[in-house]
């Protein structure tokens, strides 16, 4: 559902036409709705302070076993203690990914159905999948982007070396699209719900984002197969990793950013085909 209208803004000139419906225009308001969200968060500071003291206490928590893991693996296939946290690095930037742009949307759209709030937003204009699945920011959790920045710092101070520049390009390359792959692994696993009442798929995100915890290539010869072919999470962060330290071929980047792709593709046709099936308001 889109229209072409003539607006004029006070900084535009001469006046501009936008397609009230059309991506430009979902851009336009997924994003006020971030400003909103960041406006109401710098309003009530406590809610920032809360969520980095939170987060910076679950860094400690979560990257524990890990370096006493490290401290006994020693050199296991290459996964030396600085490495194996720059790999935590990654999984609580994923992390962050999950809180905030994930859950909250994910939960929202699980009460909307309830309430029938949902029906009102699919009549809006615009991408319905881009409004709904990330019209809210998960602000209080915004510190953990950073504190995964610092711990992938320390990480490379403590030995995690790059392979080289273009090998940090390809790293980021790479993490951009694994934070694309979680965001509609975490939509595609709370679907069902638009169509079965009080369905939760916080189990399976879970469930993915803990196997990423530990490298690929430490896992037995069969999880490792099925990790890379029929459930490729080894691209949410292991690939990343490898990709850094140069140990993947140059066109493993390119593989990521076709997976992502593919999975948008997937989770648009499956959203699209869910809100087909889409009865309304439930009680």
């Amino acid at each position: 559902m889109s229209m072409i209208v003539t607006t004029r803004h006070p900084n535009d000139d001469p006046a501009i036409q936008i397609r009230v419906g059309g991506l430009f225009h979902t851009f336009r308001t997924v994003r006020a709705g971030w400003i909103l969200d960041l406006k109401s968060a710098t309003a009530f500071r406590g809610d920032l302070v809360i969520g980095t003291l939170v987060s910076m206490f679950w860094v400690i928590f979560a990257i524990a076993p890990v370096l006493v893991a490290g401290y006994y693996l020693g050199e296991g296939a290459g996964w030396t203690q600085a490495r194996l946290l720059f790999l935590q690095a990654i999984w609580y930037w994923m992390d962050a990914v999950n809180w905030v742009f994930c859950v909250r949307n994910t939960n929202g759209l699980a009460t909307d159905i309830r309430n029938g709030r949902l029906d009102g937003r699919l009549l809006l204009p615009g991408d319905s999948l881009l409004r709904v699945m990330l019209g809210q920011l998960g602000v209080q959790d915004l510190p953990k982007f950073l504190i995964a920045i610092g711990l992938a710092a320390y990480a490379i101070q403590a030995g995690a070396f790059p392979g080289g520049v273009w090998h940090i390009i390809g790293f980021v390359v790479c993490l951009i699209a694994a934070s694309v792959m979680f965001w509609a692994i975490a939509v595609l696993s709370f679907l069902p719900a638009i169509t079965l009442f009080k369905f939760e798929g916080d189990v399976i995100v879970n469930a993915i984002h803990n196997l990423n915890r530990v490298p690929a290539d430490l896992y037995t010869p069969w999880l490792h197969a099925l990790f890379s072919t029929a459930l490729p999470i080894v691209l949410i962060t292991t690939v990343p990793s490898r990709v850094f330290f140069g140990w993947s071929p140059w066109w493993m980047p390119i593989v990521c950013v076709i997976a992502a792709f593919v999975l948008l593709v997937v989770l648009r046709y499956l959203w699209a085909r869910q809100l087909r099936h889409y009865v309304g308001f439930q009680n």
